[in-house]
């Protein structure tokens, strides 16, 4: 009987040792001297400094803002061309507007007992801008002088030229007054004819 108790209290000694065992197995001296869980069981708690790492962790990166492309647009740019004309200024003198001949002469022609009479010249003009106009005939010599606007006939002087030549006689006109003078000068012409004499 007592051999068999005291083999009950070996075995019982022998697994409240074990258990001993296993509980120092489980826990472990910490960096500040207490004990900290080596696994987790009743009564241990866990380490505050693995999570309170993974929070500052967190809190410090932060996720990256997205970065945003625009796209370029196609824009056309329109250029503008500036065309400066420069105009001369404008003579505010005597202008001659025209000098023309109006009718154009003819040389006398036919017979003697049927002549032909010849056709004289006749020009016209129109001058703004002047006081008066002069023309010349076949020279610088003034024929006469006239308004600014208004027509003249002249004789047409074939004599002297042979038969089938041409004649020629120049008009000159010249402004008088309203600043520089403006001048045109006209030709013209006929056919010399041979009279016949009867």
């Amino acid at each position: 009987m007592r051999n068999r108790t005291a083999m009950l209290v070996l075995a019982g000694a022998v697994v409240f040792a074990s258990s001993i065992g296993a509980v120092a197995g489980c826990l472990s001296l910490g960096d500040d001297g207490g004990l900290g869980g080596g696994g987790i069981g009743a009564g241990s708690t866990p380490s505050p400094s693995a999570d309170a790492g993974l929070g500052t962790l967190e809190a410090t990166v932060s996720p990256s803002p997205a970065t945003t492309y625009e796209t370029p647009r196609n824009t056309e740019t329109t250029r503008t061309t500036t065309t400066t004309t420069t105009r001369p200024p404008q003579d505010t003198g005597a202008r001659i507007v025209w000098f023309r001949i109006t009718q154009e002469p003819q040389c006398p022609q036919g017979t003697t007992e049927y002549p032909v009479e010849g056709v004289p010249v006749v020009v016209e003009w129109k001058v703004t801008g002047a006081d008066k106009v002069t023309i010349s005939v076949d020279g610088p010599g003034i024929y006469g002088t006239y308004p600014t606007e208004g027509s003249e006939t002249f004789t047409f002087s074939c004599g002297g030229a042979a038969d089938g030549e041409t004649v020629k006689h120049t008009y000159l006109l010249k402004t008088v007054g309203g600043g520089s003078t403006k001048s045109k000068q006209l030709t013209a012409t006929a056919t010399a004819h041979e009279i016949t004499e009867v």
